[in-house]
């Protein structure tokens, strides 16, 4: 997966908080926007963001 567009990826989940917006924006599925953020936090070593099924929000290691 390519670096960039993973952080890239990863802001746009952090300011509308949801998957779904960012996959439109991205041309994606909400499921492969969730294999970039899954893919950055292992290159991180840190969980970035707490999901649930209505919205995103960033971890402590993620702001």
């Amino acid at each position: 997966m390519d670096r960039l567009t993973a952080i890239e990826i990863f802001v746009e989940v952090a300011r509308a908080g949801s998957f779904a917006a960012v996959a439109e924006r991205f041309a994606m599925t909400p499921a492969m926007i969730g294999k970039y953020i899954k893919w950055l936090e292992a290159r991180v070593g840190s969980r970035l963001l707490n999901r649930n099924t209505r919205r995103q929000s960033l971890t402590e290691a993620g702001q």
